[in-house]
């Protein structure tokens, strides 16, 4: 158990900061994710203090007794960067509509189809697949610039963000209301 307390907690609002409850697809509080880097060990939702228990004590690791093999003195050459400074806002803009462009039916959205990273993503997903919709994506998490871009571009803050023949079409509330009331297989032609 005192290993326990050796280990790092950080508290999130879920309201404060709905761009990490999306991501990690929270839909009640309180629910505690068990991360080591960027890789999913475990979820708890609800106030289960036996399950969280369970689960962070599952994955504490042991202190590691592997002795070096060998020693170095000489560290890596470092690698050869070349910087050729921030992209403009041109080109960012001509960038985007490229990505826009590149397909009939693109989706911006948080992950990958077979991996989404939200509900949001994972849902419209569902909802393309079910209507028989081609088409490609983008995984915004991958590329700063092209997540902040696309909401000044787009006019709409949020992710995940359909695009149809490069004409931004909404969000996923949106492209639902359209598949409901049979708009939607108007916009695809």
């Amino acid at each position: 158990m005192s290993a326990l307390l050796t280990q790092p907690f950080v508290q999130v609002d879920a309201e404060s900061l709905p761009d990490i409850s999306e991501s990690f697809d929270v839909e009640a509080v309180p629910t505690f994710i068990v991360l080591q880097g960027h890789t999913l060990l475990g979820r708890i939702s609800g106030a289960d203090a036996s399950a969280l228990t369970d689960t962070i004590t599952k994955h504490i690791r042991a202190p590691s007794s592997v002795t070096p093999q060998s020693h170095t003195e000489k560290a890596p050459a470092a690698p050869t960067v070349v910087d050729q400074g921030p992209e403009s806002d041109e080109e960012l803009n001509k960038r985007l509509h490229a990505l826009m462009q590149k397909d009939k039916v693109m989706l911006f959205m948080k992950g990958n189809p077979e991996q989404p990273r939200c509900g949001f993503s994972r849902r419209i997903v569902a909802l393309l697949q079910d209507q028989g919709v081609q088409f490609s994506t983008f995984d915004i998490l991958e590329d700063e610039s092209v997540r902040s871009g696309l909401k000044v571009v787009n006019n709409w803050p949020t992710f995940p963000q359909l695009i149809v023949n490069g004409e931004f079409v909404g969000g996923l509330d949106i492209v639902q209301e359209m598949v409901e009331n049979g708009e939607f297989k108007e916009v695809l032609g």
